[in-house]
């Protein structure tokens, strides 16, 4: 069964990940700089496409776009899972087969960088955005009914484990800042 993500995510679920995703252009550079050390000609894939894509196109990189349902099967130098795109998947286990799926496309040596949130629960009762918080479930309700299945950065670190994939780093943004709870989370990881 193929997995499913909203295309067009809600309003709020932009202003969520508003942080990273606002600047394409620092996407595009940390992407490129990933690539750079993995091939000489970089192939990158960027599932679901936009500035980003269009970004790196244009400063000369190979650029596949797809959606999440019909991803190619040729290999990527590197792979990026943008805009919180685990979170709105709402089983842990479709947020697992997603990122095997992802790591089978990963040339040797490639990259896979997942751009997302740090979860900080003790914030959320006071965040304009959240109208409610499924614990158990790891389940955050948006102001316009959207769901997300937050990640904790070390089921992150498993997930990417069980797809055969290890840490490289870990930061709070494009340009190298510190992650920290409550914050954007740009993970890097190696095949």
């Amino acid at each position: 069964m193929p997995t499913r993500i909203a295309e067009n995510p809600a309003v709020a679920l932009d202003a969520w990940s508003a942080p990273l995703a606002a600047d394409p252009a620092g996407a595009a550079a940390f992407l490129a700089e990933v690539a750079d050390r993995v091939a000489r000609r970089p192939r990158v894939l960027v599932p679901g496409g936009g500035p980003v894509a269009d970004t790196l196109a244009s400063a000369g990189y190979a650029v596949t776009e797809a959606g999440f349902d019909n991803l190619p099967g040729q290999r990527f130098d590197v792979v990026y899972a943008g805009s919180d795109v685990l979170s709105r998947l709402l089983v842990q286990r479709e947020q697992v087969r997603l990122v095997r799926r992802l790591a089978t496309l990963l040339r040797p040596g490639g990259g896979l960088v997942v751009q997302g949130f740090h979860p900080d629960p003790a914030r959320w009762a006071a965040h304009p955005l959240v109208t409610g918080h499924d614990c158990a479930r790891q389940t955050l309700f948006l102001s316009d009914g959207v769901p997300l299945r937050y990640v904790w950065p070390a089921e992150l670190d498993l997930m990417a484990e069980l797809a055969d994939l290890a840490l490289d780093s870990r930061w709070g943004g494009w340009y190298g800042e510190p992650a920290a709870c409550g914050s954007p989370v740009v993970s890097l990881y190696r095949s």
